[in-house]
């Protein structure tokens, strides 16, 4: 490559910059969002409830500014789609957060040194009165990033026997069963929650919701 190319090239990439409005600060800044963790000034635990933990992180952004952003921990839960007799099984609750009766995919929490299969399996036996003979984990994500600090996983349970029901005391369930080619249209038109629509399309879309 001659200078006068060289030269010419340089000028051309000044030009993209410049009609796309991005200054060589503002690229540095994408490329460090993209590239590297934020650095953590500060990391403060405000109040423990028992069930979750709640604080805020002092975050230098990419720009160099500082900000507060303020999460809540909670241990990692399992949502188990369980299939039976072509039918899916839920469960009805009332929610007193949303003051709304739901239908909703069994679920609970992890337990410390629980895996979420063995958690799925636990909580289908506590709720529905399920014991499954096999268990899957279709998905693992983060929910609410905006805020939570918390993982779901979503478990495919199958092989189910009935055993008994074991609730919590502040667990006040009925069971209920779907067929499967109707799931999600209840999902959708039942009071539910993100955890059961997102367990019901998941299952669709790998094909376990099948008669």
């Amino acid at each position: 490559m001659t200078d006068a190319e060289s030269d010419a090239e340089t000028d051309s990439d000044a030009s993209d910059a410049t009609a796309t409005g991005e200054s060589g600060a503002n690229r540095h800044a994408l490329a460090t969002l993209n590239d590297a963790e934020w650095p953590i000034i500060d990391s403060v635990t405000e109040y423990e409830t028992g069930w979750f933990t709640g604080g805020y992180d002092l975050v230098e952004q990419p720009d160099g500014s500082t900000k507060r952003y303020y999460w809540a921990e909670l241990p990692p839960a399992a949502v188990i789609v369980a299939v039976t007799d072509g039918e899916l099984l839920f469960v009805e609750q009332y929610r007193p957060t949303v003051r709304e009766t739901q239908y909703e995919l069994p679920a609970g929490i992890v337990e410390p040194e629980e895996s979420f299969t063995e958690a799925s399996a636990r909580e289908l036996q506590e709720e529905v009165g399920f014991a499954p003979g096999e268990t899957e984990l279709l998905e693992e994500f983060w929910c609410s990033t905006g805020l939570l600090r918390h993982r779901r996983g979503i478990v495919l349970a199958t092989g189910l026997d009935e055993a008994e029901r074991t609730l919590d005391s502040n667990e006040f369930l009925v069971p209920k069963s779907v067929p499967v080619d109707e799931a999600l249209s209840v999902a959708r038109s039942q009071p539910t929650n993100d955890a059961t629509l997102e367990g019901v399309l998941l299952a669709k879309e790998n094909g376990v919701l099948r008669r």
